[in-house]
């Protein structure tokens, strides 16, 4: 019967002083040298993964959307183009932005008019009894939205008396007259030849235009009040034939210009307006 084999037992101190001594074998006692443990095998085989497999699925490549496929998609078109056709492409696209800028200038902000006949003689054309085709420049201050009243706590004009305006005419809509405006909703207005009324007064959202040439101007006496609606803006700057500013707020003292064009200029157009004569509310508005 085979013997089981002796163990020695040995205290702590000695089994820590056996370790520490000698961790490893080692080949040569004088001059030992540490090697890392090597692991053990594992009884269980490694798990496969996705990075294991002979064949990978191809990631799906993401499709681009709007707008990048639609950039995508017209340079694709212009490089395909024959290079007859790409050049005026590049030229349009070089000056297209110029196109936006000279239809919104004229449309929102200031235009440049000249005006033909005497009707606003001597203000303007001041020569045409010797030369009629001599024609003043003016610059017109646009009014965008056609809105020429704004709203606050009370009623608040943007048009005034002795404005110059311009406007469509209401007996020639595609000619645009510019008049001198002498009245305003609910003045009473003493009216003039050929108008059949002797006196009326100027509705709401209207106006009362007329010429500084009462003799040769076709105005409201004619045609009856503006509505506002058809106004585009007010004429800020005389051009030609001598530049200078127009300073509506000189109508009222008739010292217009300093005396330019007489003492009390236009006094009697003045005497025919009797301001606020009727006391206009605000119209009700759904």
């Amino acid at each position: 019967m085979a013997q089981p084999p002796k163990y020695r037992i040995l205290s702590p101190e000695a089994a820590k002083s056996r370790i520490y001594s000698h961790p490893y074998p080692v080949s040569n006692p004088s001059k030992p040298s540490f090697q890392p443990p090597t692991p053990s095998p594992s009884s269980h085989p490694p798990t496969p993964t996705s990075s294991t497999t002979s064949t990978s699925t191809p990631k799906a490549t993401p499709k681009l959307r709007f707008p990048f496929f639609t950039l995508a998609h017209l340079r694709h078109l212009y490089a395909r183009t024959p290079r007859f056709i790409r050049l005026p492409l590049r030229a349009v696209g070089a000056v297209w932005p110029i196109f936006p800028i000279v239809f919104f200038i004229p449309e929102y902000i200031a235009q440049i008019r000249e005006v033909s006949g005497p009707s606003m003689t001597p203000y303007l054309n001041p020569n045409h009894h010797n030369d009629e085709t001599q024609k003043s420049l003016v610059l017109i201050k646009m009014w965008p939205g056609l809105s020429a009243f704004k709203w606050g706590g009370e009623r608040q004009l943007r048009i005034e008396r002795g404005m110059l305006v311009a406007f469509r005419s209401p007996h020639d809509t595609d000619n645009i007259a510019i008049k001198r405006v002498i009245g305003l909703p609910g003045d009473r207005i003493t009216t003039l030849k050929p108008c059949a009324k002797p006196s009326q007064i100027v509705p709401w959202g209207h106006v009362w235009v007329e010429g500084d040439n009462p003799k040769k101007t076709i105005d409201s006496n004619a045609y009856g009040p503006v509505s506002i609606s058809l106004i585009m803006g007010n004429v800020t700057a005389i051009l030609r034939p001598e530049f200078r500013w127009v300073k509506w707020e000189e109508w009222e003292s008739g010292n217009v210009e300093g005396g330019r064009f007489g003492e009390d200029y236009r006094k009697e157009a003045r005497d025919r307006v009797e301001k606020e004569a009727v006391k206009l509310q605000r119209p009700f508005l759904t």
